[in-house]
């Protein structure tokens, strides 16, 4: 059964699709089969992946609007091992029409089950709000991956994401945990990110991964290319830190459970066993 992460939290510009684009690309790259999903009615995993209206001949709107089954949505990418599940940009009667919908909570969770033995991740990403296509991916998915920016509006909405998981595993998904907090878009010379760090490791000092994604001009130009930053510059400061990401993700999931592991942590677990 493929391991589900939803990439979450209810606030824009802290960089989810660019995250669980990449992600998918370094999991891929990791010879691990990977689906990415995406659940953002802007659409823009299609063209960070290189895919325009042309070249899709489904998306998550067919399977939501019952025309479409899952299976037959699935896009074949250029990257081995990287399949793709776009949601075209929509307009406003459709995305109307998306919302209504989404009230169906248990379709996506259904629908993904019977296709999650194919992969060994399946990466969602998520709007910048918690109702109606985010609610459903966290009903779907096993954990969480939370990026977070070094900013007051962004920390803030951690505490309400972890909120709703809490709201969730109470009415809907018993087992959804939190993959994850990342900070993402990091500046090491401002003592701004340096002191939100230092919060964010004193509120939640069991959720934070190692892994820190570089604020990096590479993903900014990756975009104009629609490619993912990885597969536009590898060498990037940022794209060197996505691939360390996925195999933070690999270890996590390799051992099981969800808490942050130190070297020494490791080093123990594997006497244990």
């Amino acid at each position: 059964m493929g391991k589900i992460i939803a990439v979450a939290l209810p606030k824009g510009g802290v960089g989810k699709t660019t995250t669980a684009v990449n992600l998918a690309f370094a999991l891929a790259l990791k010879k691990r089969q990977t689906l990415l999903i995406d659940l953002d009615p802007a659409g823009c995993c299609s063209s960070s992946l290189g895919f325009n209206k042309e070249k899709i001949n489904g998306d998550m709107f067919d399977v939501f609007n019952f025309s479409k089954s899952l299976l037959h949505v699935i896009q074949k990418t250029d990257q081995e091992n990287l399949s793709f599940i776009p949601l075209k940009n929509l307009n406003y009667k459709d995305e109307v029409r998306l919302s209504k919908l989404a009230t169906n909570q248990a379709l996506l969770r259904n629908v993904l089950r019977a296709e999650a033995h194919s992969f060994d991740f399946i990466i969602i990403d998520t709007p910048p709000y918690l109702i109606g296509l985010t609610t459903d991916a966290l009903i779907a998915a096993d954990s969480v991956l939370v990026p977070v920016i070094t900013g007051k509006f962004s920390m803030d909405a951690v505490d309400k994401i972890l909120e709703h998981m809490d709201y969730i595993k109470r009415n809907f998904n018993q087992h959804l945990a939190v993959e994850g907090i990342l900070m993402s878009n990091y500046e090491y010379n401002a003592k701004v990110s340096f002191t939100a760090k230092k919060e964010l490791y004193a509120k939640y000092p069991d959720l934070i991964l190692r892994t820190v994604i570089p604020k990096n001009v590479a993903i900014v130009e990756a975009t104009f290319y629609n490619k993912p930053s990885i597969k536009h510059n590898p060498s990037a400061k940022s794209s060197v830190a996505y691939l360390q990401l996925a195999d933070e993700i690999i270890e996590k999931n390799l051992f099981g459970y969800y808490q942050v592991l130190t070297d020494i942590d490791v080093k123990d677990t594997i006497r244990e066993k």
